[in-house]
């Protein structure tokens, strides 16, 4: 019966791997192309020249989502506005959610 639990274990072992490296790679892509928005906000960069048009093009669905919240359209720091800062905040928290929830080797 151990044996069994331990074939099993085996079994799933690359499958929990993939699935990780998966995430992580996701994670990575969606992290990369929030912090490149924020950056392109910060420096002012128009959807006129082709890495502002990409970039706000694939956040503007999260974005107008965001922007019914009341006082989005603030502010906070030249351009940068809530709404970008509320990205920047899921960000932390998701990654933050990873590391609380990780599993502990013994």
């Amino acid at each position: 019966m151990l044996e069994q639990a331990d074939r099993r274990r085996i079994q799933l072992s690359p499958r929990s791997q993939l699935a990780t490296e998966l995430l992580l790679t996701v994670f990575s892509l969606v992290g990369s192309i929030i912090v490149l928005r924020t950056v392109l906000v910060v420096l002012d960069v128009s959807d006129r020249v082709w890495i502002g048009e990409f970039v706000y093009g694939l956040t503007r669905p999260v974005t107008r989502v965001l922007d019914f919240l009341p006082g989005s359209g603030r502010h906070v720091y030249g351009n940068l506005t809530t709404v970008d800062v509320t990205l920047l905040a899921f960000l932390c928290l998701f990654l933050l959610g990873v590391v609380a929830t990780g599993r502990q080797y013994d």
